[in-house]
């Protein structure tokens, strides 16, 4: 199984064995946290369910990356030159809301749920993973029931096993907006 990374070519060229620093959302300029030197193994063109292998890709063009995945969790900023900043972190205005416990079938296939939940938290940006040490359940939560839905298919084919959802759970948040006028007493 292989991730490509998607991205936008901002300015320059990106090319097929061109040596690049990858740098993730947690680099600082001038540390070498979350900084890594690597070449693009291939430059892939994405045409629907078709792909098609070019040496470079001029700027204003969108490409897939073939050998950087390793290394990008969600979000990072690729460049090759030395004294670059990185782009800001995407903010999403959704977050999740809908969450679906799962395990596997098959008790033994545990540790290939594992690595589907991984793959599939690198794969989707909205997705939120949990696992939970203490009641040993491994969490899907998404921005809505049809978002947990297309997580749950993708699991499943990245795991390559049969999994069991449990029923939706929506979170219910409420908050103060402004303080009262009144005086209030409350007993705990």
């Amino acid at each position: 199984w292989r991730l490509y990374a998607l991205r936008r070519v901002f300015s320059g060229t990106v090319s097929t064995g061109q040596k690049v620093r990858i740098m993730g959302p947690n680099y600082v300029p001038g540390k070498k946290d979350d900084l890594h030197i690597k070449t693009i193994q291939r430059t892939v063109l994405m045409m629907g369910r078709t792909t098609e292998s070019i040496n470079d890709v001029p700027a204003g063009n969108t490409v897939a990356l073939v050998g950087v995945d390793q290394y990008i969790l969600k979000t990072g900023t690729i460049t090759d030159h030395p004294e670059a900043h990185p782009l800001k972190t995407m903010r999403y205005s959704v977050s999740p809301v809908v969450r679906v416990a799962v395990k596997p079938k098959n008790a033994a296939d545990l540790p290939k749920l594992v690595d589907g939940l991984a793959k599939l938290s690198k794969s989707d940006p909205l997705v939120l993973v949990i696992s939970d040490e203490q009641t040993s359940e491994h969490i899907i939560a998404g921005s809505g029931e049809l978002h947990v839905e297309i997580c749950l298919h993708d699991l499943a084919e990245l795991s390559g096993i049969e999994i069991i959802p449990s029923n939706p759970v929506v979170t219910y948040k409420e908050t103060v907006l402004t303080a009262s006028t009144e005086v209030m007493m409350s007993k705990s």
